[in-house]
């Protein structure tokens, strides 16, 4: 890899974060003096860091910058985790991108993922429910925000989430950034291995007529030419490995945030029509990750006098998008009110990220719930206590101790 300045700023995980899990300071800093810069990132590779929403957009939009990292002779500078799984939706660029997306598109659509909405409000409902029959003050994060995203996305894609549970250990270590590149290979492997069992069960119990589920889909397409066997592996742990970890985040930081943010949270409870306002802010304020999903380049770019070179590693943070005061007013401020929403976090280009509309419906059918069912809702501990964790790829409370006023 070649790089035209150094030394790389020392953004070894876990980055220091902000105040309440927002960006670490040194993005503010990288994108007022030095916009594109080179990080050593935990593997020991040096990838380049962009940290402008325009500049974002550029990289996340330009062709000249793939998402193929498992191509031959690819540089592997992320290691062998979720991102780098050949055949994966993830790894293709336009059309092979465009032609296996279709396959899926339509569970995905504002339209489709309304059907799922009842899904979410049945689960969520069966949860509070436990949890208003148990302890008080309880640790919101085994009882409703971790639990909540894993059995909504089992039943999306049609999987026992008693199944899934047993391999949620190594869908953790596939997004874990701190941990060892073997750590996260083995993973990998036991992942693409339960991927196989999942594909071969369906095949042996297909039912007949359309298409029931995602998997299903990518079954038949398989089957039908349409796409590769490659194609089908590796989307189909694609969509387990970004099903529920990813929702979990924004559940956790979101809840936490609004009850940290008692006027943003009045106003919800007042006026329902605001929920979906609350989590495009949400959606702004935090982001699942800090460098984001990485691109290569695939021939010299020159971008604010410096050459990323051919095969460079570019990473683009999200939160470099959706804290930039060009674009969003007092970007630290947390507001349900700003005009601007979060869309930025979902990313730019053909890779705009497939599951949007299930997140935001998602999201505001999950704090509605528990906030509604539990008005009274505070934090148990002062906000500056909450731990989170830092080494995983998906920011976000590592426990959340609540409590609620029983009385009816």
């Amino acid at each position: 890899m070649t790089t035209t300045f150094a030394p790389a700023l020392p953004l070894q995980y876990p980055f220091p974060p902000g105040e309440m899990g927002t960006p670490p300071p040194i993005l503010d800093w990288a994108r007022k003096h030095r916009p594109v810069c080179p990080v050593r990132l935990p593997s020991g590779a040096t990838v380049w860091m962009v940290t402008r929403k325009d500049d974002i957009t550029r990289v996340l939009t330009d062709p000249r910058f793939s998402r193929n990292l498992v191509y031959n002779g690819a540089p592997r500078f992320v290691g062998e985790d979720f991102t780098s799984m050949d055949g994966g939706i993830f790894n293709l660029d336009p059309p092979d991108h465009t032609r296996v997306r279709h396959v899926i598109s339509r569970f995905y659509t504002r339209a489709g993922v309304e059907t799922y909405r009842p899904l979410v409000e049945r689960h969520a409902a069966r949860l509070l429910d436990a949890m208003a029959d148990g302890p008080n003050p309880a640790d919101l994060v085994p009882a409703y925000t971790a639990p909540l995203p894993l059995q909504v996305s089992s039943d999306i894609l049609r999987v026992p989430v008693e199944q899934r549970e047993a391999y949620q250990s190594f869908f953790r270590t596939q997004t874990n950034l701190a941990v060892s590149p073997e750590e996260v290979a083995a993973a990998t492997k036991a992942v693409a291995a339960f991927t196989g069992d999942v594909i071969d069960a369906k095949r042996r119990h297909a039912a007949p007529g359309p298409a029931q589920g995602p998997i299903e889909a990518l079954i038949h397409a398989a089957a039908d030419g349409e796409i590769s066997e490659t194609e089908l592996h590796g989307t189909v742990a694609y969509l387990f490995v970004t099903g529920s970890e990813p929702l979990v985040s924004p559940l956790g930081t979101g809840v936490f945030t609004l009850l940290v943010n008692h006027r943003e949270l009045k106003d919800c409870l007042n006026d329902p029509t605001l929920w979906p306002r609350a989590v495009e802010e949400v959606l702004r304020y935090h982001h699942n990750g800090v460098l984001g999903l990485p691109r290569v380049a695939t021939e010299d770019v020159h971008l604010h006098g410096v050459t990323i070179g051919q095969g460079d590693g570019v990473c683009t943070p999200m939160l470099g998008a959706t804290w930039d005061p060009a674009h969003y007013r007092n970007p630290s401020k947390f507001n349900i009110h700003r005009k601007t929403d979060g869309t930025a976090t979902f990313g730019a280009g053909p890779h705009f990220c497939l599951g949007a509309a299930l997140t935001r419906m998602f999201l505001q059918t999950a704090y509605q719930a528990l906030l509604t069912r539990f008005p009274s809702l505070l934090l148990a501990v002062p906000d500056h206590d909450i731990p989170w964790e830092l080494d995983l790829f998906f920011t976000k409370p590592a426990t959340l101790p609540v409590a609620w006023d029983s009385q009816p």
